[in-house]
């Protein structure tokens, strides 16, 4: 049981360390567009900001599906 507990914890740590990118992308978009730049461009970071933490979440959850099922297997042996 402590090893899934390790492996979530260090699954949700990476999350927030590719998340945190993201964020600043946003900070950054926000910051362009008070500053004037081109709707394309604060468009295409918006979609580039949501794909990273859509894709982060979904590899997350992935993996936590994957962590449970083997810790319940290891488990029941």
């Amino acid at each position: 049981m402590v090893h899934f507990g390790v492996h979530v914890l260090a699954g949700s740590l990476i999350f927030v360390l590719i998340s945190l990118p993201a964020y600043g992308l946003g900070l950054l978009v926000q910051y362009l567009a008070q500053n004037g730049a081109a709707p394309y461009v604060i468009q295409v970071l918006t979609v580039l900001e949501y794909a990273i933490v859509t894709l982060d979440a979904l590899v997350l959850l992935t993996y936590l599906v994957y962590t449970s099922i083997y810790s319940l297997k290891e488990m029941t042996q």
